[in-house]
C-alpha cells in the first residue's frame, strides 16, 4: 500500500505486502466500516487499519489473534496455546465493547459476551478492517472501544484462483485448507473453502500432582460456500453459508478435585442479500440467521453426556448511501436484531429483540472534510439509547493532517450477563462518551501519528471473581491514552513501529484489571529476489490479574516465504523465537517456542 494512506488516517499494512504487488493509488483504497457504506481513507476521521489476505499470508497467522497482535492499540489475552480462550482489549476496552462484524454482520457470539478469537477460523478471511474509537452511531450496542469487520471471500466476484495449503508443526500440529472460485453461468461466481487443523497441545494450566501430563489440544473443521451473480449494470443478489466445528480440552479442576474438560463449538450462518447500485445511488437489503452450539463436558463422559447452550440470531439490514454533489454524501438505514440464549439442561429460554434507525453525512472539501451521524435504537428490554458523532479533519499542509473526533456510545448487557448461571438480572446498560485528537505527517520519508483519546464509561460491567456474578462498577470509569506509530523504509527493509500507553483506571482511580498501562510493538518485512522475512515483536507492559500483577513479557516472532516456482510457495514460521516464559492470564503458561512450516500451491 501507499505511505500516503497513513496520513489520510490509516496505519498502513505496506510492511506485509509482497514487493511485486501493484501499489495502487489512494483514491483507490475504500473502507466500508466506518460509516457502513464504501468511503475513500482521504475523508475518514477515524483511525482505521487493513489487513488484506496477501498480508495474512505474508506473516504466516495461523488464527486471527496472530493478526491482532501485531496491530495498534490491540491488546490480546489468551488462556494458554491454540485453540483456547483468547480475547482482546482495544484501548482498554474490553472484548465485549468491541464490536466484532463477519461480512457486515455482527458475530453470534456477542449474544453471549466476549468474542473468542481462537475459535473463527482464518481459512476464508479476506480482508480485516478494524475501526478504533466510538461508532455506536452507526452499530449500536458495543462499538464503544472499536469495530472489527472480518470480511470472507463469500461475496467476491472477481477472484477465481484455486489455492492448497498444507502445513505441519510442533505439538503435532497439522493443517490443510483449500478456497477457490468458479465462474457460474455469464455473471455469476460461486466461491468455495474448505480447512481443518488440528494440534495437541500441551498442559494449559499445570497444577503439579494435579493434572500432570495432560495435554489440552485444539481441532478445527470448517468450510464455506457463496454465489455471486450480477443481474444487470445495476442489480446483484448474493447467498451464502459457514459453518465450523471446533473442539478443545481445558482444565476444570478445582482446589482438589481432578477435572479434564472438552468443549465443542458448532457454528452455523447463512446469509443472503441484493445490492442496488447506480450512478449515485447505492442501497442494499441482507437477511442473516446464525445459530451456534456450546457443549461444555468431562472429556471421558463425550460430548452425549451435556446438552448444549444455543446462541440464536436474526439480523436484517437496509444500509443506502445517496451522492448529493462531489463533496457531500449522506447515507442511512434501518438494522432489525433477534437475539435468543437457550439453556437447553434448564428448559430456560431468553430472547429480545433490537429495532434501530441510522443517519450519517459526509463531506470532504479541498483542505477540509468531515462526518456526523446519530442513531436511535429501541431495544424491547432497555428501552431507546440515542447515539451520535462527529468529526472533522485539516489538511493543513500537503504532508500535515490533523483530525478529531467526538462520540457517544452504549452497551446493553448481554443475555449471558443476565441470565447464566454467573449472571444478574439487575444489570444496567452502559453508556460512554469519547473524544479523539489525531495529528499524521510525513517527514524526511517517515510517515508517523500522534493520536490521543479519551473515553468515559458509566456503569461499567465486569466479573467479580469474589461473588462470581456480573456487576456494573460505581461511577465512571476513564479509558485515556496515547497512540505513536511510524514507518519507513530503509532499502530493501520496510518498518512499521508503535507505542500505546494509557491509563486505565474506575471512578476511585483503581488500575482496571488486565489492561496494560504501556505497550511497544515493531513490524518488519525484508523483500529479496526469491523470498520475504517477516519479524514482529512486542512488548505488553505489566497488569493486574486477579489482585496479582502479571510480569511484563517481550516476543518475538518471524516468517519466510520461498516463492519456490510461479505456483509453489514454501512457508516457515516460528513462535516466541526466543523461547520465553511468560503468562497472559495469572496460572495459564503461554507456549513455548513453536515451529510451524507448510506449502501453498496455487493456479
Amino acid at each position: 500500500m501507499s505511505h500516503k494512506y497513513w496520513v489520510a488516517g490509516m496505519l498502513p499494512m505496506a510492511v506485509f505486502a509482497h514487493a511485486e504487488t501493484t501499489t495502487p493509488s489512494i483514491d483507490d483504497t475504500m473502507v466500508v466500516t466506518a460509516s457502513r457504506f464504501e468511503q475513500s481513507t482521504q475523508s475518514l476521521t477515524a483511525q482505521v487499519e487493513i489487513v488484506t489476505r496477501q498480508d495474512i499470508d505474508l506473516m504466516q497467522a495461523k488464527s486471527l489473534t496472530d493478526v491482532f497482535r501485531r496491530m495498534t492499540g490491540i491488546q490480546v489475552s489468551q488462556y494458554g496455546g491454540r485453540g483456547q480462550l483468547a480475547t482482546l482489549m482495544v484501548r482498554g476496552a474490553n472484548s465485549d465493547q468491541v464490536l466484532v462484524l463477519i461480512d457486515g454482520i455482527r458475530f453470534t457470539r456477542a449474544v453471549k459476551g466476549t468474542v473468542d478469537f481462537s475459535q473463527l477460523p482464518l481459512t476464508f478471511v479476506e480482508r480485516i478492517e478494524y475501526v478504533r474509537g466510538a461508532r455506536a452511531s452507526v452499530y449500536g450496542s458495543e462499538a464503544i472501544g472499536g469495530v472489527i469487520n472480518i470480511i470472507t471471500r463469500a461475496n467476491n466476484d472477481t477472484d477465481r484462483a484455486t489455492r492448497l495449503t498444507a502445513g505441519v508443526g510442533s505439538r503435532d500440529y497439522v493443517e490443510a485448507s483449500g478456497s477457490s472460485g468458479f465462474k457460474v453461468g455469464e455473471h455469476g461466481q460461486l466461491n468455495v473453502a474448505l480447512g481443518y487443523e488440528s494440534d495437541d497441545g500441551y498442559n494449559v494450566h499445570p497444577i503439579q500432582g494435579l493434572n500432570d501430563g495432560d495435554k489440552h489440544g485444539f481441532e478445527t473443521k470448517n468450510g464455506l460456500i457463496g454465489y455471486v451473480s450480477k443481474l444487470n449494470q445495476d442489480w446483484t443478489v448474493f447467498a451464502n453459508a459457514r459453518a465450523f466445528e471446533n473442539v478443545y480440552q481445558y482444565d476444570g479442576s478445582w482446589n482438589t478435585t481432578y477435572s479434564y474438560k472438552e468443549s465443542t463449538v458448532e457454528n452455523y450462518s447463512f446469509a443472503g442479500g441484493v445490492n442496488y447500485e447506480s450512478e449515485l445511488l447505492s442501497s442494499q437489503i441482507q437477511v442473516s440467521w446464525q445459530d451456534q452450539s456450546d457443549y461444555d463436558y468431562e472429556k471421558k463422559d463425550g460430548k452425549g453426556s451435556t446438552q448444549p447452550e444455543d446462541l440464536e440470531q436474526l439480523n436484517l439490514q437496509w444500509n443506502n448511501q445517496y451522492e448529493l454533489s462531489e463533496v457531500v454524501t449522506i447515507g442511512g438505514g434501518a438494522d432489525y436484531r433477534k437475539e435468543t440464549f437457550i439453556v437447553n439442561a434448564s428448559n430456560s429460554y431468553y430472547d429480545r429483540d433490537n429495532l434501530a434507525f441510522y443517519g450519517v453525512a459526509l463531506a470532504d472539501f479541498e483542505n477540509v472534510f468531515g462526518e456526523v451521524g446519530a442513531r436511535i435504537d429501541d431495544n424491547e428490554q432497555f428501552g431507546t439509547e440515542t447515539t451520535y458523532n462527529f468529526g472533522a479533519g485539516f489538511r493543513l499542509t500537503e504532508e500535515l493532517v490533523l483530525k478529531m473526533s467526538y462520540g457517544t456510545a452504549f452497551k446493553a448487557p448481554n443475555l449471558y450477563q443476565l441470565y447464566s448461571s454467573i449472571g444478574n438480572v439487575k444489570l444496567k446498560p452502559e453508556s460512554a462518551k469519547s473524544a479523539e485528537l489525531s495529528l499524521n505527517g510525513v517527514v524526511q520519508g517517515i510517515y508517523w501519528s500522534v493520536t490521543g483519546y479519551n473515553t468515559k464509561i458509566d456503569d461499567l460491567i465486569e466479573y467479580d471473581f469474589n461473588t462470581y456474578t456480573y456487576h456494573n462498577l460505581d461511577g465512571e470509569s476513564t479509558l485515556k491514552g496515547v497512540e505513536l506509530t511510524a514507518e519507513f523504509d530503509t532499502g530493501f527493509l520496510s518498518h512499521q513501529l508503535s507505542a500505546d500507553f494509557k491509563d486505565p483506571k474506575d471512578e476511585e482511580g483503581n488500575l482496571l484489571p488486565y489492561r496494560a498501562k504501556k505497550s511497544y510493538k515493531y513490524n518488519a518485512i525484508a523483500y529479496f529476489d526469491e523470498f520475504d522475512v517477516s519479524l514482529g515483536y512486542q512488548y505488553i507492559g505489566k497488569r493486574e490479574n486477579s489482585g496479582t500483577e502479571l510480569s511484563s513479557y517481550s516476543l518475538l516472532d518471524t516468517s519466510v516465504n520461498y516463492f519456490a516456482t510461479e505456483n509453489v510457495t514454501v512457508n516457515a514460521r516460528v513462535d516466541n523465537l526466543l523461547d520465553k516464559d511468560y503468562e497472559m492470564v495469572i496460572g495459564y503458561p503461554a507456549p513455548e517456542r513453536t515451529f510451524y512450516v507448510s506449502m501453498d500451491y496455487r493456479f
